[in-house]
């Protein structure tokens, strides 16, 4: 590296600089690899301060448990197929056996931060199960279901009291936290859920996942603002919101909506989809790339998932985190879907986080083409509902036609890491 002299005022303004930069990019951040285009905060999108939830308000409506209801009562596919699908699925029964609770969840354990060992596999199977059975519930009206899933949900508000580990207490806060808020989402209109049992459930969410949530987006554990990739982020930004939408709290959902546009890290969406391409010769639309694609495709895919669960939950909400930036999660889904299943080359755009790792090309990684229950979600919000062809998109949903989940496709946390079951849950 070449010497560079610099003279005192000089010296003076671009340390000035510099803490301007680190002030600024602390709290909403700057887009760091994006095109021109995507710099113009005009589409940046804003919570009404008089903001009024609706309920049921995360994943899914109203609307569309009168959708599933009716087409599955008349054995209409693809409903028909996707709830058979779901119910042979052992954490959709009446007589699922329970995991946990446990006092202490830990996610990073046998580690200096928590000597004790892992056991976040109770409350990944737990919440899908208390989630499942929540949604067979609202199809079939049968209160078996209903009281499996508040039987799960009271039975860890009434144990478990911290998130411990290493770093990766974030992943369980942010994973198992917008699951288990998702599901008793789905149940607060039932009659036979006590109403201070509903209100234990969310101020658990509040006290025991909301906080580590938070310290998470807040800190990066003081590590600078790209260490944490793209789903770390994603997996506490989709906590916080279930969190607000159950506990009708607008300034947490506020916060959400503000880290996504303007956030430090990589869950900013311009920083979670980094570059985009021009589309080629036989694509259909331009091409996101994911922040993590040049890390593994695994976690690409996760993402993928993430952003789609996120996207749908403001969509019930009435905010079109789906269209932002010219429908930017949509050009990602089909940048992964292309390289993975398609097993097409894709344009990379060398990518450099703050700590220096490089990436230079798509990670051709043994998870390549693996099965994440991610795609009907977005096939059918882009595709059916808006008309946009994606030809890959379509290509990864088909490939898992009907879309199963819930340890299905991956009996480690990977399995776990969506809740899945598009197929019933959002064809339209």
């Amino acid at each position: 590296m070449k010497n560079i002299k610099l003279t005192k005022t000089k010296f003076v303004w671009a340390l000035l600089g510099s803490i301007a930069f680190v002030a600024c990019s602390y709290d909403y951040g700057l887009p760091q690899d994006k095109n021109d285009d995507q710099a113009n905060a005009s589409e940046d999108i804003v919570v009404p301060a008089n903001m009024k939830f609706v309920h049921p308000g995360l994943l899914h409506s109203k609307e569309d448990f009168d959708r599933m209801k009716t087409n599955v009562a008349n054995n209409v596919d693809p409903w028909l197929a996707g709830y058979n699908k779901m119910i042979s699925n052992s954490h959709a029964s009446a007589t699922y056996v329970m995991k946990g609770p446990v006092a202490t969840l830990i996610r990073g354990g046998g580690s200096k931060e928590e000597p004790a060992s892992d056991n976040y596999s109770t409350a990944m199977n737990d919440a899908h199960a208390a989630y499942l059975t929540a949604i067979r519930w609202k199809i079939t009206g049968d209160v078996a279901y209903a009281n499996k899933s508040i039987q799960i949900l009271n039975a860890w508000a009434a144990t478990c009291t911290r998130i411990s580990g290493d770093s990766n207490k974030a992943l369980g806060a942010g994973i198992y936290g917008y699951q288990f808020a998702n599901a008793a989402e789905i149940m607060r209109d039932y009659s036979g859920w006590n109403v201070a049992d509903l209100a234990k459930f969310k101020k658990w969410m509040l006290d025991v996942f909301y906080p580590v949530n938070y310290d998470f987006l807040q800190t990066h554990y003081n590590t600078c603002s790209s260490h944490y990739w793209a789903n770390w982020d994603l997996c506490n930004l989709a906590s916080i919101m279930s969190i607000a939408v159950l506990n009708d709290d607008v300034a947490k959902y506020t916060y959400v909506i503000n880290y996504l546009m303007k956030g430090a890290g990589n869950g900013q969406l311009i920083k979670a989809i980094n570059y985009v391409h021009p589309k080629g010769a036989n694509d259909d639309i331009d091409l996101g790339q994911i922040q993590e694609a040049g890390r593994d495709q695994g976690h690409a895919l996760m993402v993928v998932g993430l952003l789609g669960t996120i996207a749908q939950m403001a969509d019930t909400q009435g905010l079109d985190i789906y269209g932002y930036k010219d429908n930017l999660i949509l050009k990602g889904a089909e940048y992964e879907a292309k390289f993975n299943y398609a097993r097409l080359a894709v344009p990379f755009n060398k990518y450099t986080n703050c700590d220096n790792i490089t990436h230079t090309t798509a990670a051709d990684d043994a998870a390549r083409g693996q099965i994440r229950p991610a795609w009907e979600r977005i096939y059918n919000y882009y595709t059916v509902k808006k008309g946009i062809k994606a030809r890959y998109v379509k290509m990864a949903k088909d490939l898992a036609y009907p879309e199963g989940g819930s340890g299905e496709y991956d009996p480690n946390s990977g399995g776990y890491d969506d809740l899945g079951f598009g197929t019933l849950l959002y064809s339209r």
